[in-house]
């Protein structure tokens, strides 16, 4: 699959949190590792007991989906609080476009409803942020992607860096293997709001300094009540 002019081909399901800090276990609660057809990784974010949310490329032409809930150590099969399921149930937004990465949001619904310690869901905006820019806001993003251009494969570790979306010249920001993941705002309840889900980013690499790129969750509230049949704020 042939990417857009400009943008980091999205097919190797890559991307990496460059600088920020490794997460204490249990931080990201609703954070999900994705391993995809046995080959590929991408993140993503429990917004119900039995829905991920993740990015559309992510999902596309993909069979077998293995989350990771509850996970800080990716590789890690034994960590006490880690739930690991089995999907073949992905939907991509019924127009998303590969070449242009336009409408890049899916979902992954898991069979039964997971939980415990550790695992709980993140929240989704209300509508009332619909005409909400998120302008000069700073933003939390988190996931196991690579941690620099020059490495190869996925953190084991859990990392997460905040931004200003701009990436700070190319010393934070995203990468290969985050795709999927979320993009979160703090509000004034203290409670996380996800409002971005990891797209992609410059062909020139993770360090190149240029912005990187989120799916706006607000766009897409209503195909998210009617797909994952999830109940959002007004």
């Amino acid at each position: 699959m042939d990417g857009p002019t400009g943008v980091q081909e999205p097919s190797n399901f890559e991307s990496k949190i460059i600088g920020g800090n490794i997460a204490t276990p249990g931080q990201f609660p609703y954070q999900v590792g994705l391993f995809i057809d046995g080959s590929g990784f991408c993140g993503g974010s429990l917004i119900s007991d039995t829905v991920i949310l993740t990015a559309a490329h992510c999902v596309d032409g993909i069979r077998t989906f293995e989350a990771h809930l509850g996970a800080h150590d990716i590789f890690d099969i034994n960590e006490p609080n880690k739930v690991i399921v089995i999907s073949t149930d992905g939907v991509a937004h019924e127009n998303f476009n590969p070449a242009t990465i336009d409408n890049d949001i899916a979902i992954v619904r898991l069979g039964f409803p997971v939980g415990g310690f550790g695992i709980s869901t993140v929240r989704l905006p209300a509508f009332s942020l619909v005409n909400v820019t998120f302008s000069g806001d700073r933003v939390r993003v988190s996931g196991w992607g690579r941690t620099s251009d020059a490495t190869s494969g996925v953190s084991p570790e859990l990392k997460y860096v905040d931004i200003c979306v701009d990436t700070n010249g190319g010393t934070e920001g995203t990468c290969h293997g985050d795709s999927g993941g979320p993009l979160v705002i703090q509000e004034s309840d203290g409670e996380y709001t996800e409002i971005g889900i990891v797209s992609f980013g410059s062909v020139d690499g993770c360090e190149s300094g240029a912005p990187a790129a989120f799916t706006r969750v607000t766009e897409y509230l209503e195909w998210l009540e009617i797909n994952a049949g999830v109940a959002l704020r007004p």
